[in-house]
């Protein structure tokens, strides 16, 4: 593959190399999923050329001279594969964990000013492995037929990687872009690598400064984000709170209970259950969120700012579902709550609150009655609030058990219907045994 992208580069009149995290990941003997690619020119046209000779959909950021080809990931399917048609679908295949491939052109950043986006310049690859995070992230691999393979390496990453430690490149790395913070825990947890003690230092020293607080909420969440999809989720979490970094961001600390909640979490991330357009991580971002001084600034999806202020709300709810509950009793209190949240909510509550939760997601979310609007209609009821009282009725007695069958159902909605005068009858208690049994009774 790497051979093919340089192959590709050169005919464009190009050098191309591989770049960051899977040089340091090689080096490391760790398997990388995706591929970061530089070229010295026409990254567009070198991004547009790999996108349509390998299959992949390539999009393009002119401001900042970067790309992205990506790929489709293959289905479960019960069909055989066909055979590939060509030598690159063949690359494609053998490669076929490769989410995307990033491309950059080589380049150069300026900062105007503290925490700020870079204003980028075209340069060469020595000046663009200059212009990154840490050391370790600086080295180069080149593509280039007859130069394929040639090592760049002109910070002494090599050796950091050999000595496990973060170092930046510059005492204004923090300053110019203070999400390098954030990165710098992650990069460290990630590797088991330690802080190399200048870099520690002059991460305090931003920190100190509040340097964070000059971030959009758009860029830390972002980097929050990376940390909630992270195997070692919990140790970063503690290290940024040891640090006080979002406590330079937005003079937030955590409340008390945090750290052991977002332990809950992550050791249950794999059973947190399924939760359409949710993943394990995003289910801790949203923990995370609901302590957050969230404001109508952060760029958060409508879903996780509801699922969010629905955890952080919870404390007056649990109260009522610290007993042992009828279904309908827990339908009624929880079915206006997200899927997400109450997710969030079954890992982190006491046995009690936690099994009518899950009582609720497993069972009783499920149950449904047969009676629709239009039946209400047949029964002579005119359209209003009465019709979503009824239907209640109805599906609470079918969650108690009251009625089983479709047959008792209709018995019911007939009684409710004979009964209807106005609001407070309805709200009566209605008898639910068929009238042959009432007679007996």
């Amino acid at each position: 593959m790497l051979e093919r992208l340089g192959a590709i580069a050169l005919h464009l009149g190009t050098r191309s190399f591989l770049v960051g995290g899977p040089v340091r990941d090689m080096i490391l003997g760790r398997a990388s999923p995706d591929l970061d690619i530089a070229v010295e020119d026409k990254s567009h046209e070198f991004g547009a050329a790999v996108a349509k000779e390998l299959g992949g959909r390539f999009v393009y950021h002119s401001r900042f001279l970067t790309g992205t080809v990506s790929f489709p990931q293959p289905q479960a399917t019960n069909r055989k594969p066909q055979a590939p048609d060509s030598q690159n679908s063949q690359l494609v295949t053998r490669n076929s964990k490769l989410a995307h491939i990033d491309i950059t052109q080589t380049r150069a950043e300026t900062y105007e000013r503290p925490a700020v986006l870079p204003t980028v310049r075209p340069a060469s690859i020595v000046g663009d492995l200059g212009r990154r995070d840490f050391t370790i992230n600086s080295m180069a691999l080149e593509l280039t037929p007859g130069s394929f393979g040639a090592f760049i390496d002109p910070f002494d990453g090599r050796a950091d990687v050999t000595q496990r430690r973060v170092r930046v490149l510059h005492a204004r790395s923090f300053i110019d872009d203070p999400t390098r913070i954030f990165r710098c825990v992650r990069f460290a947890t990630r590797l088991g690598f330690g802080i190399e003690r200048q870099t520690l230092a002059l991460l305090r020293s931003a920190v100190e400064q509040r340097l964070p607080a000059f971030l959009t909420p758009e860029r830390i969440l972002y980097e929050l984000r990376l940390i909630c999809a992270e195997p070692l989720v919990l140790p970063m979490v503690k290290a940024l709170l040891r640090e006080r970094v979002l406590e330079a961001a937005w003079r937030w600390t955590p409340p008390s209970g945090f750290v052991n909640g977002m332990t809950k979490l992550a050791r249950q991330a794999k059973s947190l259950g399924t939760v359409p357009g949710f993943r394990p991580a995003d289910l801790l971002f949203i923990y995370w969120l609901s302590v957050l001084p969230v404001t109508d600034r952060f760029p958060i999806r409508k879903e996780e700012r509801d699922a969010a202020e629905a955890v952080g709300g919870f404390a007056a709810l649990k109260p009522k579902l610290k007993r042992k509950l009828r279904p309908s009793e827990v339908v009624q209190l929880l079915r206006s709550l997200p899927a997400p949240a109450l997710h969030i909510l079954a890992a982190l509550e006491s046995k009690t609150v936690s099994a009518n939760i899950r009582a609720f997601l497993d069972s009783y979310s499920t149950v449904r009655i047969a009676a629709t609007g239009a039946d209400l209609r047949a029964a002579g009821l005119a359209p209003g609030p009465a019709f979503r009282e009824i239907l209640d009725k109805l599906l609470f007695a079918r969650l108690d058990g009251k009625i089983r069958t479709v047959t008792e159902e209709h018995e019911l909605l007939a009684r409710l219907a004979e009964r209807l005068g106005t609001r407070s009858e309805i709200a009566e208690p209605i008898s639910v045994m068929p009238r042959a049994r009432q007679k007996d009774a």
